[in-house]
């Protein structure tokens, strides 16, 4: 499948993804108590960290199977390699379940019974996206997409709960019913076969992906640093407006991801220089459009939740590290993992936590605010982008380029000051389309040659 086509299938599921993000990011905090969503987004948080519990695997036949496509693979081998990974995720559960139970934390404990659906889950969209199945990527991402938004549907109008408890139990049972889709989809793409555990694939595996196991889950670690910090530090209510603000900001990955979905397959077979950094100019000219969304949150946050007023600062600052990140997650990250780089990711992922850590700390000692916990954050994702521009000087870009990144950044967090939403909206669009066409005439140039083929395209197919 071609990267056109293949953004085109992620990007209706994410567009799925962000309608039901939009409504659960708003209406959760407006019916729930601000105690319960805490503790929600707790467990979601904790939820994240499970994929370390793979311990590589995953990640392991991720890399070896990138590039191929369905008709190339052996399904035989696919088969025998995901029932291994499921007797060894089942054997980690146990384990995991054994220790939540000595420690009796009840979040833990939640946890520790959704780690097999979970990982199950990111196996095999790791492997429908190594292989370049990206329609069957973008069914499980609906359905996974639409479990959870019926569950809170439920909950919040039928049931009328403001318990954390019956939500954690729910969305664990949405895990596991999730799986059981996953499990039929499955046996229709590979089909039916008598697949045997091979001990060798766990040992293979394992030590192929551990480094970039790693590197993910500090990936992991890094974008959520700040939030551990607020609820270790700043208590359940200030964890619950920053969690909004993080809620409402990854709203933006519906949008990001059909891209960094598709691009590590593409750049497995096209590393010209030329193109990747014609697509790292389009990357940038999407993030700088995407940052336009949260004026329209901010107005909403205004008037509908007034009673989370105190994260829309935090939701600015957060938004623009998206878009100071938005080239390393699409195009860098994809580098590393297509060079079989894993390594270097890692290496420089531990550097990009150490910086984050450092920030936060001295911001925190200092200020004590959400707010400079969130200007940490964007203060290290600006260092990750240059990281990761000084590390793959192949592709490096010009200095105009980085003077559009610049002016973007800086227009957007001054327009914070901007009480009114849309006046904001304004001053940052006009900004934002004069330095496009400035800095970035050929990534503009591409994004209107593409638009005016797809209306061709179509006013054919009408004809």
């Amino acid at each position: 499948m071609n990267i056109k086509k293949g953004i085109v299938y992620i990007f209706i599921a994410n567009v799925i993804n962000l309608a039901v993000g939009l409504f659960t990011g708003f209406v959760l905090p407006k019916l729930l108590s601000i105690e319960t969503y805490s503790d929600i987004r707790l467990f979601q948080l904790y939820v994240t960290y499970l994929g370390i519990l793979h311990f590589g695997f995953s990640d392991g036949m991720y890399l070896r199977h990138g590039g191929k496509n369905l008709g190339n693979i052996n399904k035989d081998e696919v088969l025998s390699e995901f029932k291994t990974f499921k007797v060894f995720q089942l054997a980690v559960t146990v384990v995991a379940v054994v220790i939540s139970l000595i420690l009796q934390n009840k979040i833990l404990i939640f946890c520790s019974l959704v780690i097999l659906p979970v990982n199950v889950g990111n196996y095999l969209r790791n492997l429908y996206q190594a292989i370049g199945e990206f329609k069957k990527y973008s069914r499980f991402t609906n359905i996974n997409t639409l479990l959870f938004f019926f569950i809170n549907l439920i909950l919040l109008f039928i049931v009328k709960s403001d318990d954390p408890n019956v939500y954690i139990v729910m969305y664990g049972v949405a895990y596991f019913a999730y799986w059981a889709v996953l499990e039929l989809e499955n046996r229709k793409l590979f089909g039916k076969r008598n697949a045997m555990i091979k001990r060798e694939y766990l040992k293979s595996d394992v030590k192929t992906g551990f480094f970039l196991m790693t590197g993910n889950f500090c990936n992991v670690i890094f974008t959520s640093v700040d939030r551990l910090f607020v609820q270790f530090f700043m208590g359940k209510i200030k964890f619950a407006f920053y969690s909004f603000a993080v809620s409402i900001e990854n709203l933006i990955n519906a949008l990001v991801n059909p891209i960094s979905t598709v691009m590590y397959n593409y750049l497995c077979n096209n590393r010209e220089v030329r193109k990747v950094r014609l697509l790292k100019r389009v990357v940038l000219l999407f993030g700088a459009g995407i940052l336009l969304f949260a004026y329209p949150a901010k107005f909403i946050i205004m008037r509908w939740i007034p009673n989370y007023v105190e994260a829309i600062p935090v939701l600015f600052l957060l938004f623009a590290s998206q878009f100071a990140s938005i080239v390393v997650r699409c195009v860098h990250i994809n580098l590393y993992k297509s060079n079989k780089k894993q390594n270097r990711y890692f290496a420089c992922m531990v550097v990009v936590i150490l910086i984050s850590v450092i920030l936060n700390l001295a911001f925190f000692n200092i200020f004590r605010t959400m707010e400079v916990i969130a200007v940490a954050t964007l203060i290290t994702n600006i260092v990750w982008l240059i990281i990761g521009e000084i590390d793959m000087k192949k592709y490096v870009l010009k200095i105009r380029d980085y003077i559009f990144v610049a002016i973007i950044l800086g227009s957007f967090v001054f327009t914070i000051i901007i009480e009114n939403a849309w006046i904001g909206l304004v001053v940052f669009g006009a900004v934002a389309i004069v330095s496009s066409f400035v800095c970035l005439p050929e990534g503009v140039g591409y994004a209107f040659k593409e638009v005016k083929r797809v209306l061709h395209k179509r006013q054919k197919v009408g004809e």
